[in-house]
């Protein structure tokens, strides 16, 4: 059981550094609070990692992962064109709860059928210790999404708003072009 968490830990832990969830905690802990952005986004690794772990054959079997992740890309590039759009009041994000909300929503969509999640589920089916490797994915994720988030809060949270704006905006939508693109090409 040990060994399945430990190995858990290992491959999620690789496959997700600098994956495109982690990118998104790293933007989202630039505007909103650190701990509401790891709340966020801990919350959605939860529920994408139990259900890859609770009905991962279930979605490998009947939702084909070119529609999962070309409306997946689509997301993210609406959410890029949105954030670049939207008028900041920096004051009002601060004092509310839609860092947790936001960053929840982001990396579910981000992270729904992602190589984590198929990782999960394979991992799951070859070792037969599903709490196991469920424990082991979700410490990999935490240690990943805390460096995304103190990276995003203490270094890139110091760059110009508009600039930030900018770039995070080009972020997703290039994320959502990269996630397209790689699913036509695959």
């Amino acid at each position: 059981m040990f060994a399945a968490a430990a190995a858990a830990f290992i491959t999620i832990f690789v496959a997700e550094f600098g994956d495109k969830t982690q990118l998104v905690s790293m933007c989202m802990a630039c505007r909103y609070p650190p701990l509401q952005v790891l709340a966020g986004a801990m919350a959605a690794l939860a529920v994408v990692i139990g259900l890859a772990v609770l009905v991962g054959g279930f979605l490998a079997a009947y939702i084909p992962h070119t529609l999962v992740a070309v409306l997946s890309g689509i997301v993210f590039i609406v959410i890029g064109i949105f954030s670049y759009l939207k008028k900041e009041n920096n004051t009002a994000e601060c004092n509310s709860r839609d860092g947790f909300l936001q960053t929840m929503t982001l990396v579910f969509v981000a992270e729904f059928g992602d190589k984590t999640q198929v990782a999960a589920i394979f991992l799951t089916a070859g070792l037969g210790y599903p709490m196991a490797v469920f424990i082991g994915a979700m410490a990999a994720m935490f240690c990943n999404h805390l460096i995304a988030v103190y990276l995003g809060s203490r270094f890139i949270s110091k760059i110009d708003d508009r600039y930030l704006k900018i770039g995070t905006a080009i972020l997703f939508i290039l994320i959502g072009l990269i996630i397209i693109i790689l699913e036509i090409i695959t």
